[in-house]
């Protein structure tokens, strides 16, 4: 039952996060995307909100991850079987449709005039891989970290609370060694060494949390449902102090500490507003399955939302010139996050498009499969696992 709940609330945690992934590239990561070119000069609280987000929601989904491989993985599957799976889930998406993005993207940029125009673009092809080309860093993230943590639960195939702590620790000391490597060590080669292992210590970090959040909780489920609400403001205040406070310039990568921040910020708020969604009407319960809906269909959603984001803008761009900022957001977030959906709905039931987003199989018309669906009646909680 606690591993039922637990998978639900991370489910609702990555929700969450593929919402905030939506929401900043409607703003912009940088100010020459999104929104924030629209406006001149630049304003500054979609600058602030940008860089806040940015500075720890990608940290979580890391975390999460780490989460679920250290709660439902299995440790004790061979390589093949391991590897089969990382490569069906998340390198075979990537080697579809990271070309995809990076054509669709240089096209809408600038359209080659000559054949070797056409010629120069159609070499890029391999870039579209390797170094990975916009989002598909953390797929390669992913790959690397699980790989990892794969070997060192053969190595240590124990199961006991301390763990994810020793890999945590494992993962520091490998990051750190290779820091100190950089000078002498600075090719591609160390560069996505350092990239991985970088990576790998948010992932270790929740792989060691793993053991402790049913005990945690269990300790949040002890306080009334308005201090329950008290906790994730607590952690978004901390957020927001250590993020306007200049203490992220320095040698450590902020990301260390907004990366766990926000991860205890989002998993109390899914807890909370889960708990908040059992006690109030089916509206309210409804709105929770789609969030924990999305975060079991992340894939999808990560793969294909830019287009839709930007698709919006443009279209309201020719259509209403001018629009205000309020309507740019509201309708960016909307196509962002129903547009894959919809799409992904349309396409659930065809081999070729499942395969090529890591899914196998067509799905059955069961019940157990029916209340997977966002529409479905009933209580919150499935039994797939992140």
């Amino acid at each position: 039952m606690i591993r039922k709940t637990l998978s639900e609330e991370l489910f609702f945690v990555r929700g969450m996060s593929l919402m905030l992934v939506v929401l900043v590239h409607v703003i912009g990561v940088e100010p020459f995307q999104g929104v924030r070119k629209l406006f001149s000069p630049e304003r500054a609280e979609l600058r602030f909100a940008s860089e806040f987000i940015h500075s720890f929601n990608m940290a979580v989904m890391i975390i999460g991850s780490g989460v679920a491989v250290s709660l439902f993985g299995a440790p004790d599957r061979s390589f093949r079987e391991f590897a089969h799976k990382k490569l069906r889930k998340l390198v075979v998406p990537m080697l579809v449709w990271a070309p995809v993005f990076l054509f669709a993207h240089e096209l809408t940029q600038a359209r080659p005039r000559t054949p070797g125009g056409w010629l120069a673009l159609l070499g890029r092809f391999p870039a579209a891989w390797f170094p990975p080309y916009a989002i598909f860093w953390f797929i390669h993230a992913l790959v690397g970290c699980t790989c990892l943590a794969w070997v060192y639960q053969r190595i240590v195939p124990a199961r006991y609370n301390w763990n994810g702590l020793s890999y945590l620790a494992l993962s520091w000391l490998s990051y750190a060694a290779v820091e100190l490597l950089e000078s002498p060590m600075s090719d591609i080669g160390m560069r996505y060494l350092r990239f991985i292992l970088f990576w790998n210590c948010l992932f270790g970090l929740g792989m060691s949390l793993s053991p402790w959040l049913a005990l945690a909780r269990t300790r949040l489920s002890q306080l009334p449902l308005a201090l329950q609400g008290l906790v994730p403001s607590g952690f978004l205040g901390l957020l927001v102090s250590f993020h306007v406070s200049g203490l992220a310039e320095g040698h450590l990568d902020p990301r260390l500490i907004t990366g766990p921040l926000g991860f205890c910020l989002q998993f109390t708020l899914a807890f909370f507003l889960l708990g908040v969604a059992r006690s109030l009407g089916a509206t309210w319960k409804g709105l929770a399955r789609w969030i924990v809906y999305l975060g079991s269909i992340s894939m999808p959603l990560y793969l294909f939302h830019i287009y839709f984001v930007s698709g919006v803008r443009l279209a309201l761009g020719k259509v209403l010139p001018g629009a205000p900022l309020a309507l740019h957001l509201a309708l960016g977030v909307f196509g962002g996050l129903m547009g894959p959906l919809g799409l992904y709905l349309l396409l659930e039931r065809n081999r070729a498009f499942r395969w090529s987003i890591g899914l196998r199989g067509v799905p059955l018309d069961t019940p157990n499969s029916a209340r997977m669906s966002p529409l479905a009646p009933g209580h919150l909680g499935w039994r797939h696992r992140p």
